[in-house]
């Protein structure tokens, strides 16, 4: 192109010369990465707080101890939630992760509703009727022969009807049979005690029953209800 060409050629028609890259835009990001590598690394976790672990085996408490010096990036904390929610004991666990890098996991026990005992020992039972850890005595009502959780279930439900149509605490309930369930009651103490026989689904006998004992018109008796 000789130079009466390029002085009349359009502006906007003219090669225009190549830019060069500025080095500080390359620069910039390859140290960020470089910077991210050298830190990631320390990036672990330090510590692990467990709170409520006296509810779950110990084995489920270590592997939480044993997260110390796992990657952060690397923490599922809805696995987390899962090791401890499992538990037939536990009725909540939080799960929460204060960076840099400490781990706090609270775990609530589910309310004891009743017991069973289990060999030499007493087990705490759940209001839906799960068996829940180990407890250092017997807790009210005691459940006698009733293995399946719908089971216990059941006799909650026998145990509430039978609070409050008659004023009574529900001490102790056995199976005798799927029909017949013998409950243990106390009213205002030890003293004052009765057992009665009654079905899971109610009577009109029974219903009758409390409905004297509350309001103080028959004596407090052994007897089916």
């Amino acid at each position: 192109m000789n130079e009466v060409q390029r002085h009349f050629l359009p502006d906007r028609f003219r090669p225009r010369a190549p830019r060069r890259r500025s080095r500080r835009r390359v620069v910039l990001p390859l140290a960020l990465v470089a910077a991210g590598l050298l830190v990631l690394p320390m990036w672990t976790v330090q510590s692990v707080e467990v709170n409520g672990g006296e509810v779950v085996p110990e084995s489920v408490t270590a592997s939480l101890d044993g997260l110390v010096g796992h990657m952060v990036p690397l923490l599922e904390l809805d696995w987390l939630h899962q090791v401890a929610a499992t538990w037939p004991a536990v009725s909540e666990v939080r799960v929460s992760l204060d960076l840099p890098g400490s781990v706090v996991v609270e775990i609530f026990p589910a309310p004891c509703r009743g017991s069973v005992s289990i060999g030499a020992g007493w087990h705490a039972v759940t209001a839906d009727g799960r068996l829940a850890g180990a407890i250092d005595g017997p807790r009210s009502p005691q459940l006698v022969g009733f293995r399946r959780s719908s089971d216990r279930r059941t006799a909650f439900a026998v145990a509430r009807r039978l609070t409050e149509g008659s004023g009574g605490r529900v001490t102790s309930i056995q199976m005798v049979t799927p029909g017949d369930y013998r409950v243990e009651l106390e009213f205002g103490g030890p003293d004052r005690a009765t057992t009665v026989h009654v079905n899971p689904e109610g009577t009109d006998a029974e219903k009758a029953w409390c409905d004297l004992v509350r309001d103080g018109r028959s004596a407090i008796t052994w007897g089916s209800a």
